[in-house]
């Protein structure tokens, strides 16, 4: 199997169906536009999850906090839900397996920092409530801002140094992928705690949904990773990284 090949095709999908709905608005309705990039991401990640989570949008609550709209909500079935309606649901914390936000596009620096601030606050409070590690997700369909090492500085900038406001996956375009390692990549030492942004030439888009899936049942993923990521991995197309620095 071509991973690379598959992970382009993902890419090519994206970009094929991402504008479709507009062909049909004669009047730039973007809300309408926006909600079907999101089902088109949602509908991807469903295509490989497995049936131990459901992959929705809605709400994460607890009785004295609300997230604010999750875009793309992965939770786990094994938990009750406060809520369910189609694909809107509200779930406590403790279900929550990984949070998305999606953008049609990032036009400016400004709007990336906005978008990194609102999701590393609801990051903080899901991870409260969770024993697991949480996906924390940004996926732009396109970028008019370069993916380089400014991007690296505001997630850290959104972390505020608090580890439960890390963004550890972003898209940035077909081709822009920023990691988050815990654990350094070439040798699993402990404690790396780096961001790593790569260009991918139009890979992103399939590392990411590749990565949420890994996050959600890593044993399965380990045990046949070769099937899942390129064999050559990410690290020969490594632009920038950058520390983060807990207060």
């Amino acid at each position: 199997m071509d991973i690379e090949a598959y992970f382009r095709s993902i890419s090519s999908e994206c970009e094929t169906l991402k504008n479709r709905v507009r062909m049909f608005i004669s009047d730039g309705h973007w809300p309408t536009d926006g909600e079907w990039k999101e089902s088109v991401l949602r509908s991807i990640i469903r295509r490989s999850a497995p049936d131990s989570v459901t992959v929705g949008r809605g709400f994460v609550v607890t009785p004295d906090w609300q997230s604010t709209q999750i875009d793309v909500l992965v939770y786990d079935n094994t938990h009750p839900v406060l809520y369910r309606d189609g694909d809107l649901v509200f779930v406590s914390p403790a279900s929550c397996r990984a949070i998305v936000e999606v953008k049609s596009t990032i036009r400016s620096t400004t709007q990336f920092r906005e978008a990194a601030s609102k999701l590393a606050r609801d990051a903080s409070r899901v991870s409260e409530g969770t024993q697991r590690e949480l996906f924390v997700g940004l996926f732009a369909y396109e970028s008019i801002i370069r993916a380089n090492a400014d991007v690296l500085h505001y997630l850290q900038e959104a972390a505020e140094g608090d580890g439960r406001k890390i963004i550890n996956h972003v898209v940035l375009g077909p081709s822009g992928f920023v990691k988050f390692w815990q654990q350094r990549p070439e040798n699993g030492a402990a404690m790396y705690n780096h961001w790593h942004l790569y260009e991918l030439n139009n890979m992103a888009a399939g590392y990411f949904v590749h990565n949420l899936i890994n996050a959600v049942c890593h044993y399965s993923v380990a045990q046949h990773e070769d099937g899942w990521f390129p064999h050559n991995g990410k690290e020969s197309h490594l632009d920038a990284q950058l520390r983060f620095l807990a207060t």
